[in-house]
Parts: C-alpha cells; sequence; structure tokens
C-alpha cells in the first residue's frame, strides 16, 4: 500500500512538473513571437530624430462655401456705397 501512494505521488508531481514546463514554453514562445514582430515590422524600425515626412502638396480646392459668401457680402456692400 505505500508503495502505491509513493507512485500515485510520484506520478502527480511529474505531470505538474511536465504541465508547469510547457506553459512557461508557450508563454516564451508567445513573447519571442511578439519581439521578432516588434523587431522587423517595418512600422516599427528606427527613425532619426531630425527626419520629418515632406508634407503633401498644396492642391487647392477652390473656395468654401463660407469664404464665398463672406466675399459676395464684401462686393454687395461695396455696390451699395458706390
Amino acid at each position: 500500500m505505500d508503495w502505491q501512494i509513493i507512485a500515485i505521488v510520484l506520478i502527480t508531481a511529474s505531470t505538474l512538473f511536465a504541465f508547469v514546463r510547457s506553459e512557461k514554453r508557450q508563454k516564451l514562445a508567445v513573447l519571442s513571437a511578439q519581439a521578432r514582430h516588434f523587431a522587423t515590422a517595418p512600422a516599427y524600425r528606427h527613425r532619426a530624430a531630425g527626419t520629418v515626412a515632406p508634407a503633401p502638396a498644396y492642391i487647392p480646392m477652390g473656395l468654401s462655401p463660407s469664404d464665398r459668401m463672406f466675399l459676395q457680402s464684401i462686393a454687395r456692400t461695396a455696390k451699395q456705397k458706390d
């Protein structure tokens, strides 16, 4: 009977040890994959401090409706004063 209890304890301990070890390996694999992604992805590459992306080219789009109303009101008041 004593050897059966010792066998149960040894089997349980070895199973728990294997489980904990595999969980640590799995977490390490996930962490390694994340580190590899952050080390090699283009979005996370180092950029020099003085480097600034060029501003987009200015494309005139015409007057906004509020600008157009303002200029029309100036034109009306100029006609009324003449």
